[in-house]
């Protein structure tokens, strides 16, 4: 058996090596791909993880795109089709759509990780611009894609898009006709060309730039990923809504990612102020910060302004978050179920903010900086164990892919989604027990060299 996995892994080797020789002029090679030999946390590549859900929704989108069309009489209608008739297209709908969400928490969580590790600090600055722009095309992304369905929590989505854009001064009016157009049939349009191609092109350009020239592509963490979008599919499927009807008063909220400037709109501030000049401080904020800070610390223990700055902007996002899934239904009317009382608003996100600010602030200069903590001991696996736990995870992930097309058959494909990515998930816990027993053997034999030749001499 390990003359068998030594023989296998020869071989991939082998043809990664004639690969990349035969790729040495193409612009591919100037960026180096490097497949850990061993478990590495993955918040130090949480972009990489990023692009790969994008490349993901790309192959997902460009299958749902066979069946969607951008009228605004038939769009929901064909959504309803893909749901309802297309062969696989519940499971491609799920997965592109819960894919969408991920990569926007993924993306908001890599800027947190670089934020806080100082990474903007090694030269980095071009890098951290091009992310935060990145992550604002992320947000726009998910945004137009969402409200191609056309019922009634996208059309709330396109009115809240429709009055930021047209209540911006002076270039409002003029660029709102370009990307709106004259009504609903113009938009649709517009935002299925945004969707598709001007955005995902421009995200492709900005990552040309972004991506650093080490790539860490680690197919474990990859499985498991892929693991996460199916689970929480089947878990939390894509509801369909209903048709948009300009006549209906249904109360709706839009995806997580908006609902902290929906709160803003809710509380009655002016439009432009509450949903897009509040959001544009707060990402101002971040392109500065490589600018402003210019000390040579990169922990986030010895930079206690800007640590607490960030776990207050953090506070912030989550708080206005909630606040606008917030509804009343004790109320009457649409209106007054939705209204939020400015001052209680405003008082609680200043008061939450502040006090997490001098709180985190105070308690990180006040820290002694002692010893680095000991190394925790890397857990050895010996092969007999690691053969026995491959097995059993074998056992599971074909009990799980039986399930898969178990359920898939006698359509219950909201739970075929989940036992594929139970599958997926432990496929990748199998291959990281398997890339951890080779590790710890090839360690342990170079061990047993070098001790070989101390006792020699």
């Amino acid at each position: 058996m390990a003359s068998d996995s030594r023989n296998i892994r020869e071989l991939l080797n082998n043809l990664w090596k004639w690969t990349v020789d035969r790729l040495e002029r193409t612009t591919i090679v100037v960026y180096k791909f490097t497949v850990p030999k061993q478990y590495i946390s993955p918040y130090g590549y949480l972009g990489t993880l990023t692009a790969i859900v994008f490349a993901i929704l790309g192959v997902s989108g460009a299958f749902l795109m066979f069946y969607y069309r951008p009228d605004v009489e038939l769009a929901f209608l064909s959504v309803k089709e893909i749901q309802e008739k297309v062969p696989f297209g519940f499971i491609l709908r799920n997965v592109h759509y819960h894919a969408s969400n991920l990569m926007v928490l993924l993306a908001i969580l890599h800027l947190y990780y670089q934020y806080f590790s100082g990474r903007y600090k090694i030269k980095n600055e071009v890098l951290w611009v091009t992310g935060i722009i990145l992550g604002i095309l992320t947000i726009l992304e998910a945004y137009t894609g969402y409200n191609l369905i056309m019922n009634q929590r996208a059309l709330l989505a396109v009115n809240i898009g429709m009055g930021l854009t047209y209540s911006a001064p002076i270039l409002g009016p003029t660029i709102a006709p370009i990307f709106m157009g004259g009504g609903l049939f113009d938009l649709v349009v517009r935002f299925y060309a945004l969707h598709v191609f001007i955005l995902p092109l421009l995200m492709l350009l900005l990552a040309a730039v972004h991506f650093p020239r080490a790539l860490i592509i680690d197919f474990p963490v990859i499985s498991v990923i892929v693991g996460v979008i199916f689970i929480s599919a089947g878990l939390f499927p894509a509801e369909l809504g209903i048709k948009f009807d300009l006549t209906r008063g249904l109360v709706e909220v839009p995806e997580w990612y908006l609902t902290a400037i929906y709160a803003f709109l809710r509380t009655g501030t002016e439009r432009f102020t509450a949903g897009a000049l509040l959001p544009l401080l707060f990402v101002i904020m971040f392109l500065i910060v490589p600018f402003v800070d210019r000390s040579r610390k990169l922990s986030w223990k010895d930079r206690p302004f800007f640590t607490a700055l960030g776990v207050a902007s953090i506070v912030l996002v989550t708080v206005t978050t909630v606040w606008g899934f917030y509804v009343d239904f004790s109320k009457e009317t649409a209106f007054d179920q939705l209204y939020i009382e400015p001052t209680l608003f405003y008082g609680s996100i200043a008061g939450m903010t502040i006090a997490s600010f001098y709180a985190t602030y105070v308690y990180l200069s006040r820290q002694v900086r002692g010893a680095r903590p000991p190394p925790t001991k890397p857990i050895v696996l010996k092969p007999q164990s690691a053969t026995t736990i491959m097995v059993v995870l074998l056992v599971f992930i074909a009990a799980a892919a039986a399930a898969t097309f178990y359920t898939y058959f006698i359509n219950l494909p909201n739970h075929s989604m989940f036992y594929l990515g139970i599958a997926f998930f432990l496929f990748g816990l199998l291959l990281h027990v398997y890339r951890h027993s080779i590790y710890t053997q090839e360690r342990q034999a170079t061990q047993r060299e070098q001790q070989a030749v101390r006792t020699a001499t």
